[in-house]
């Protein structure tokens, strides 16, 4: 036996659909991926940012010793 709640009494019953739940489940996944993908991002976002800065220093080739000639 179905009671329909004392709100939708007005509308009839045929023009309400009350299967929700696969609405409601796809919103609950949209949400909780919009949070993962937010935590991710300021993961990484953070970690880039924390490394410390290594100063780059000119690599300057070093000359090679000059070798007698060898008669």
């Amino acid at each position: 036996m179905f009671v329909s709640p004392p709100v939708l009494s007005a509308v009839p019953t045929g023009v309400v659909e009350y299967d929700f739940a696969p609405l409601f489940l796809g919103l609950v996944v949209g949400v909780c991926l919009c949070i993962l993908v937010l935590a991710v991002a300021i993961g990484i976002y953070d970690t880039q940012r924390s490394q410390p800065e290594v100063p780059t220093t000119i690599q300057q080739p070093t000359p090679a010793p000059e070798l007698p000639d060898a008669a």
